[in-house]
């Protein structure tokens, strides 16, 4: 399997557009990764739009708040009332907010080739991957770790047939004694799911 592996980044790195992003396929340093977040409209990333996305580095047992990203983008269709009580993002919100090209401009280096740590992220990877694809050629070719997953590891048998009552942010938070910082904010919930993750990496 390393093999099919190897040949599919060579793949994806023969179709990067921008040079100046092929360090994101180096082999990652150890316990070095990248905690993200994002916000969007909705569920399908055929109608829905991506709103804001936070990222946040972990180093080894270090959370790095203070270099932390948290970019508001401004979509081809505002939202609507009936999904701002969700995300939290008003028309002022985001109006003003960057370009979707704009953003990944920062994000992209900032994520480099550290595996990207997040809660639901078939979700998030499901709104960034078109338009990363658009951008610089290829999808994200980083490793991909899914919190849920590793609680759902952790916990065995405890978890079977709840899967997504008993692997809710909120529920891994309590298991851990894990203060909770206010929930539909990107950058809240990078550091959260970041928290979550030194309790669970174990489970790699």
């Amino acid at each position: 399997m390393n093999w099919l592996k190897q040949l599919s980044g060579t793949w994806q790195k023969n179709q990067l557009q921008r040079p100046e992003l092929v360090s994101m396929f180096d082999k990652p340093h150890a316990k070095q990764w990248v905690a993200i977040d994002c916000e969007m409209t909705g569920l399908n990333p055929k109608k829905h739009h991506l709103l804001s996305v936070a990222a946040i580095h972990i180093n080894d047992n270090t959370i790095d708040t203070g270099n932390g990203m948290h970019l508001v983008c401004r979509p081809p269709v505002m939202p609507d009332r009936d999904t701002i009580v969700i995300h939290g993002l008003r028309t002022a919100d985001v109006e003003h907010g960057m370009g979707y090209d704009e953003m990944l401009a920062l994000l992209l280096p900032f994520i480099d080739n550290r595996p990207i740590v997040g809660l639901c992220t078939q979700l998030d990877i499901g709104f960034l991957n078109p338009m990363v694809k658009r951008y610089m050629g290829t999808t994200l070719p980083n490793q991909i770790i899914d919190v849920r997953q590793l609680y759902s590891r952790r916990m065995g048998d405890r978890t079977q047939g709840i899967p997504h009552q008993s692997q809710r942010l909120t529920n891994i938070l309590a298991h851990y004694g894990i203060p909770e910082m206010g929930a539909h904010d990107a950058y809240n919930d990078a550091i959260m799911t970041a928290m979550a993750f030194l309790h669970l990496r174990s489970q790699l």
